[in-house]
């Protein structure tokens, strides 16, 4: 199927990617291949293949590690490709392989939302499978957000009472949404405003100017970039609009293929049919 090289395996989990987007028909998108993502820690992260685009006003990134083993992937080299998409933030990961996983790295995994793939040559079962389909047709719909706002209101008496904030004061709130925290008395992380946002009802669909409210008994807000202390809420306000993807994706099967790109959770499988013998990058 490939040589043992590195950099020509990631080539070929590049093209795999690019022909799977292509069928999906994902518009202002770029494979590419070996790209230095920069963390909030200031350290710089190889990434062999790595994609991003933009979704109703949200940028989307997807970073994949490509290893060409021998032997199945063990915990520890998920749990260092963890700490990098920990580091960037905001961003997809995928682990591509050829020979498997332990059962460590599985579960550490799936417990960080990390999707497991290999790319092997492809069975007889998979080229021709016993239920004969030729085609299948796949349609959902994404059911996402846009335009939020969000409005947290504090709880003034102990803001008076407990920090040097005066009554009137201006207060500027200003981070990343992934970075903003809910944090409760004993300091324990309730939640980042990404989490709450990602807990907004997504119905009704396609509806402008819905509102939502979190209320929290024991919450504060905590602003990393601030040197003010964690302010006690009372609850936080969101403003925001629904809208609907429509995803329709046909996936031929077909009698030959040179890579079968299968999901270590889902068994889901791609064929993969082209040749890359010394790609362009």
């Amino acid at each position: 199927m490939v040589k043992n090289d590195g950099k020509q395996f990631e080539l070929l989990v590049k093209a795999i990617y690019k022909e799977i987007l292509a069928q999906d028909c994902v518009d202002s998108i770029e494979v590419k291949h070996d790209v230095a993502l920069k963390g909030k820690s200031g350290q710089e992260h190889q990434i062999d293949v790595y994609w991003s685009f933009k979704l109703a006003g949200e940028t989307i990134q997807v970073a994949i590690e490509c290893k060409d083993y021998k032997s199945p992937v063990s915990v520890g080299r998920i749990r260092d490709f963890w700490g990098a998409l920990d580091d960037i933030g905001n961003i997809k990961g995928i682990f591509v392989t050829t020979t498997g996983y332990q059962s460590g790295a599985i579960k550490f995994a799936n417990f960080q939302n990390i999707a497991l793939k290999t790319v092997q040559k492809p069975t007889e079962s998979e080229l021709n499978p016993e239920t004969s389909i030729q085609r299948i047709i796949m349609n959902g719909k994404l059911l996402g957000i846009d335009n939020i706002k969000m409005t947290p209101k504090f709880d003034v008496e102990w803001v008076i009472k407990n920090t040097d904030f005066k009554k009137g004061d201006p207060y500027t709130l200003s981070g990343r949404n992934d970075e903003i925290k809910v944090l409760d008395s004993n300091f324990n992380v309730l939640g980042t405003i990404l989490d709450f946002e990602n807990k907004l009802p997504r119905i009704p669909e396609q509806s402008q100017g819905l509102t939502h409210r979190f209320e929290f008994d024991d919450g504060y807000l905590h602003v990393p970039n601030l040197n003010s202390r964690p302010l006690k809420l009372q609850h936080i306000d969101f403003k925001y609009d629904t809208f609907t993807h429509e995803m329709n994706n046909t996936i031929n099967l077909k009698l030959t293929a040179k890579a079968v790109l299968k999901d270590v959770i889902t068994g889901e499988l791609f064929l993969f049919n082209k040749s890359v013998i010394n790609p362009s990058i």
